[in-house]
């Protein structure tokens, strides 16, 4: 069996992929033959041999392949150095193409499994392997379907939360769901059995409040101004201090500067990162799509209302209070 899941959200992905080995082990031997292959090295012939192998003292056998579908994406500037025959140029195209009649002849013993993370573009491999096996692609959940999964991902926990309580904890998070997955046992464990609700949600906000800074400026940087404004509000009366967060969006939209200027030099993804101090890919990803949706004339006009906002509360033209409202819903116009 052939399953190919890629897609920014990470979290759902891994969690199929758990799904698929759950099944699979039913005799608790699965661990020992399973095999992990970096999809940036393997070559099919090697994968094949792993896939054609019996499994031992076990039904399955569980092959899982990282990041073969992104070497067939957007291509990036090679490295100096760099092997040959390791990227994925017409040649190595045609020769994974295979793959998709292999896995039609593939022992019943062995189930492949795929996983990348969000592709550019039509990918050739992705589009040959299609009618080959089960292709999911995991999107990040839209900001009106969060609360819906985190009362159904209470429910599956046997976690009594309030609505109210679940949507205070949508708007402090936003879809992050590693966070939201995280924070609901935390609630859980907090409330030791009885229903969460959201005064729970307050007296844990200490905690979630630097998610809830990021998912504030992600919803300015993302144009959602009443998210945003909503976010600033409860920051604010959770006791976040106004030049905190004033620096945290500035601190934003110059990350989303460099990066566009790095990418437009043909960095790679990785090397972005290590320049911008930035470790976590799920953080990294969110600040380069967010500098491929604005354009050069956009961040000036951005960085000239951040010069704006300070200098007018260092002035006091404005109390600190309402020239962070009217910046927020500056931002998320431009």
């Amino acid at each position: 069996m052939l399953y190919v899941l890629y897609g920014r959200d990470d979290f759902s992905l891994r969690e199929e992929l758990a799904r698929i080995k759950g099944e699979l082990d039913s005799d608790g031997m699965l661990s020992s033959n399973t095999d992990v292959l970096d999809g940036r090295e393997v070559s099919p012939e090697q994968l094949m041999a792993i896939c054609n192998t019996m499994p031992f003292l076990s039904a399955h056998r569980l092959v899982v392949v990282e990041g073969l579908l992104k070497r067939f994406g957007r291509p990036e500037r090679p490295r100096r150095g760099a092997r040959a025959g390791k990227g994925g140029g017409t040649e190595a195209l045609e020769r994974w193409r295979g793959l998709a009649d292999y896995a039609q002849r593939m022992p019943d013993t062995t189930t492949l499994v795929l996983v990348d993370e969000e592709l550019s573009g039509k990918n050739p491999l992705l589009e040959a392997l299609k009618p080959a096996g089960q292709v999911r692609d995991f999107r990040p959940l839209r900001p009106g379907a969060v609360l819906q999964w985190i009362l159904e991902r209470a429910q599956s926990r046997s976690i009594d939360i309030s609505p109210a309580a679940a949507r205070l904890l949508a708007d402090l998070v936003g879809n992050n769901l590693w966070v939201l997955a995280s924070e609901l046992e935390k609630l859980a464990a907090y409330a030791q059995g009885r229903r969460v609700e959201g005064a729970d949600v307050r007296d844990l906000v200490s905690e979630a409040r630097q998610v809830s800074i990021f998912a504030m400026v992600d919803a300015i940087v993302e144009k959602r101004g009443a998210m945003a404004l909503r976010l600033l509000r409860q920051l604010k009366t959770a006791g976040a201090e106004g030049g905190y967060l004033l620096a945290m969006v500035v601190r934003q939209y110059r990350l989303i500067i460099q990066a566009r200027e790095l990418m437009k030099a043909g960095l790679a993804t990785r090397e972005i990162g290590q320049r911008l101090g930035v470790a976590s890919e799920f953080v990294l990803q969110r600040i380069l799509d967010q500098a491929q949706r604005y354009s050069l004339s956009r961040l000036k006009a951005a960085y000239r209302r951040l010069l704006e906002a300070d200098v007018g509360v260092k002035r006091g033209h404005y109390d600190e209070e309402l020239a962070l409202e009217l910046l927020v819903h500056d931002l998320a116009r431009i």
